[in-house]
């Protein structure tokens, strides 16, 4: 998913920073007012990791007293003058260009889940002096980093930066910071929020319409947030009317359509979003995420390069109906997981797994979604399935990615 933005960002960042030099310094980088300034903080952060790998080596010696105050000082100007010295060669230049493209789209999809991922991707704690240096991998929603580093703040002077925070606490400290700050915003401010997402689409796809960006990226943004009846809503929308591309206008007209059924019925608009699952472009459990399938252990010290699959779509529009169904069921097999399957059969197909295969079969072979829509409205109906449940959604989610 989003693989043509991601290859045209990537490519305009290796142009602005090619060199016939062996090495790209830091400092030439960071001078170069042309490369966007999260992808410049990217590169920042990036050093700084490297300075603290370095420190981390230094201090597991033994055999040196490290924290003798005079060499301590002497370490920290060398930590300084490494900074300043540092560079990239060429292949770390386009592995790090590669990461930081990824992982900005995945955070601007689905910012809670891909905070979570990033800093500790898999493991159950981290000191707190990491979690501050991974953050500062991130430029976009910059009240989300800042309010952690608020939390830490308002903790008592005795506190250690050497203090292990779990991941379930990390993630509670970031749900509460997003939440304080956009319960309070008005429809208007909510969707302004998402200014970064817009502004990415409109740089990286001149194919799409003005001052529009792909609903599936909106619909993973209000997931990874829990407003799961405005996502739901635009997942009706995007599989039976195949609205594709959302303006801020029809967005904020929309969500005000949601929020007056919602008061009607007396439910909440904020939910617990759904199990997590892939990174953006991989199988939708959401989160944006947002969790998502964890990087290698072996990339443990080097978190730029942890970057989060991006499911690469096959093209099927130049191929015969059987080969293209042949893809598509293949697709539908990474978008649903086993769990997610006997969901769907036990609850729309009265666990009859012959009529889910009979279902997907009719779907996939169709030459476009809409008829594929239409033909899953009908075989809804046919078998007495409600198309608004939360697991018809899913099922005609998933299915929709497969056309894409």
């Amino acid at each position: 998913m989003f693989e043509k933005e991601l290859d045209r960002v990537r490519k305009q960042l290796k142009s602005l920073l090619a060199s016939p030099q062996p090495y790209v310094p830091l400092n030439a980088i960071l001078a170069n007012e042309q490369v966007y300034v999260p992808y410049r903080r990217y590169f920042h952060a990036e050093v700084q990791w490297w300075v603290h790998e370095e420190r981390v080596i230094r201090t597991s010696n033994p055999r040196f007293d490290t924290h003798d105050p005079e060499l301590g000082n002497l370490l920290r100007a060398v930590d300084h003058e490494y900074s300043d010295r540092a560079r990239f060669d060429h292949e770390e230049l386009s592995a790090v260009i590669d990461s930081a493209v990824k992982t900005r789209l995945n955070y601007l999809c689905r910012p809670r889940t891909t905070l979570k991922w990033f800093v500790y991707r898999g493991e159950p704690t981290k000191p707190v002096h990491e979690v501050l240096l991974r953050l500062r991998y991130f430029h976009d929603f910059a009240y989300l980093v800042q309010g952690f580093e608020q939390w830490v703040q308002a903790r008592s002077a005795e506190a250690s930066p050497y203090e292990i925070l779990s991941v379930v606490e990390f993630e509670r400290i970031i749900e509460k910071i997003d939440n304080d700050a956009i319960l309070d915003l008005s429809q208007e401010e909510f969707v302004a929020l998402m200014d970064p997402l817009f502004e990415f689409f409109g740089e990286a796809n001149p194919e799409l319409p003005p001052e529009t960006v792909p609903t599936e990226a909106v619909i993973i943004f209000l997931d990874d947030k829990g407003a799961i009846p405005i996502s739901q809503a635009l997942e009706r929308l995007l599989y039976r009317e195949e609205l594709r591309y959302l303006t801020r206008t029809k967005l904020i007209d929309i969500i005000n359509d949601v929020i007056t059924q919602i008061e009607a019925s007396g439910q909440s608009l904020l939910q617990t979003p759904p199990p997590e699952s892939q990174p953006v472009g991989s199988a939708h459990t959401e989160e944006p995420n947002v969790e998502p399938s964890e990087p290698e252990e072996e990339h443990e010290v080097n978190p730029a390069h942890e970057e989060a699959p991006f499911l690469e779509a096959t093209e099927v529009s130049e191929v015969s109906i059987e080969v293209a169904a042949d893809i598509r069921r293949r697709r539908v097999e990474t978008l649903i997981d086993e769990q997610m399957r006997e969901r769907i059969i036990r609850k729309l197909f009265d666990k009859k797994e012959d009529v889910y295969g009979r279902v997907l079969d009719d779907v996939l072979v169709c030459a476009t979604w809409k008829e594929a829509a239409g033909i899953l409205d009908r075989r809804f109906a046919e078998h007495g399935v409600e198309p608004n449940t939360s697991t018809s959604m899913e099922f005609a989610q998933a299915l929709h990615r497969s056309f894409l």
